[in-house]
């Protein structure tokens, strides 16, 4: 009996430390990703926030958002926390680049202010049935030619985030990323953000 509840207890123990270590490793993981941006000079990808399901058509109107798939009330709140978080650490933003969906526009417009997002079709993702493994060229010049002093921001849709990174994000999630080893090679991931 007195075995038994040893075994019960270390079992315990052993599952409250694991929870423990965990969320710190992510901590320290997320805290080392902020290290990197504040040096500036990375890019940074980041999947829209929370939309209503059904999906938008291919083929998007822009400037039409108003009869579109837009983000739900609690994509609003994310978007807007997530501009917040970069504020609170003072991370450089030079650029903020979108895709022409409503939803990575709105996150975009939300999290950053409307008069700093610049629309890109590159981010688009699949539209016109590409590849979802195809790394749009404009998006690896992008990310090769960017030398600013601070960081440049791409929204766009968890597919084109996976054909770079090999994972999908998960939600609240950003992707660093850098040129690769040679010109017109995929970007390099750098490290994982947690924002939420």
């Amino acid at each position: 009996m007195t075995a038994i509840f040893k075994r019960g207890a270390l079992a315990l123990v052993l599952a409250m430390a694991l929870l423990v270590i965990v969320p710190s490793a992510q901590s320290t993981a997320t805290e080392a990703a902020w290290a990197r941006l504040a040096q500036g000079g990375y890019t940074i990808l980041l999947g829209f926030s929370r939309a209503p399901g059904g999906g938008e058509p291919l083929r998007p109107d822009i400037g039409d958002c108003e009869s579109r798939n837009s983000l739900t009330d609690r994509g609003i709140q994310e978007a807007r926390r997530i501009g917040m978080r970069f504020a609170a650490r003072a991370v450089s933003i030079n650029s903020v680049y979108a895709g022409e969906f409503c939803r990575a526009l709105q996150t975009a417009e939300l999290g950053f202010g409307a008069r700093n997002v610049e629309t890109r079709s590159y981010l688009n993702s699949i539209v016109g049935g590409a590849d979802p493994d195809q790394i749009p060229a404009e998006l690896i010049a992008a990310v090769e030619e960017f030398n600013g002093a601070g960081n440049l921001l791409m929204v766009t849709h968890p597919v084109l985030i996976k054909a770079i990174s090999g994972t999908t994000p998960r939600e609240g999630e950003a992707i660093i990323i850098a040129p690769g080893e040679k010109p017109g090679d995929k970007p390099r991931v750098i490290n994982r953000l947690l924002l939420d």
